[in-house]
C-alpha cells in the first residue's frame, strides 16, 4: 500500500492553496473585466476590442497586485519592476489570445450580447491557462535551494 510522504502531502496543500488563491483573483479580475467591457461596449457603443483593452488594463492592474501581495506572496520577491513587467508580458499574451478569440467570433459574425460573451468568456479561458503556468515559470518564481520562504498555510518562514 502507498503512503504518501508528510512532504508530498504539504506540496498539494500548497497547491491546491495557491490555485484557490489564483481562482478567487481570478474571479474578481473576470468580473471587473466584464462589468467593464460590458459598460464600454454596449453601454458607451465602444468598439468590442477597445473596450476589451481598457477593460483588460484596469483587470491586469488589480490582478497583479492580488497575485503578487496574495496568491503567490510564498514566492521569492525578484524585484517590483520585474516582475510587473513580466506579469504584463504575460497577461499582454493572454490579451492577444482573448483579441484572437473576439475578432475569429466577429469575423464569423457572432456578435451582440451573447455571443459576444461567449467569445470572451473563451478567449480568457485559455488566456487565464496559459497565465497561470506563465506566473509560475516565469514571473512569481520559487526560491532558490537554501532561502528562507514563507509557508503559506503557516505563515512563517521556512528553509529549503
Amino acid at each position: 500500500m502507498f503512503c504518501p510522504t508528510i512532504g508530498r502531502v504539504q506540496r498539494y496543500r500548497n497547491l491546491i492553496g495557491e490555485l484557490a488563491r489564483f481562482g478567487s483573483v481570478g474571479v474578481i479580475c473576470v468580473a471587473v473585466n466584464y462589468a467593464l467591457f460590458n459598460l464600454l461596449h454596449f453601454g458607451y457603443g465602444m468598439g468590442a476590442l477597445t473596450a476589451n483593452s481598457l477593460a483588460m488594463v484596469a483587470s491586469t492592474t488589480l490582478g497583479f497586485l492580488a497575485s503578487r501581495y496574495w496568491t503567490f506572496r510564498h514566492a521569492q520577491n525578484s524585484g517590483l519592476a520585474r516582475e510587473y513587467t513580466l506579469f504584463f508580458v504575460m497577461n499582454g499574451i493572454g490579451y492577444v489570445i482573448t483579441q484572437t478569440v473576439l475578432y475569429l467570433a466577429a469575423q464569423m459574425s457572432l456578435e451582440g450580447k451573447l455571443w459576444s460573451n461567449i467569445a470572451l468568456t473563451i478567449g480568457i479561458g485559455l488566456a487565464t491557462i496559459f497565465r497561470y503556468f506563465g506566473y509560475k515559470r516565469w514571473v512569481f518564481v520559487k526560491p532558490t535551494a537554501g532561502q528562507a520562504e514563507p509557508d503559506a498555510a503557516q505563515g512563517t518562514l521556512v528553509q529549503r
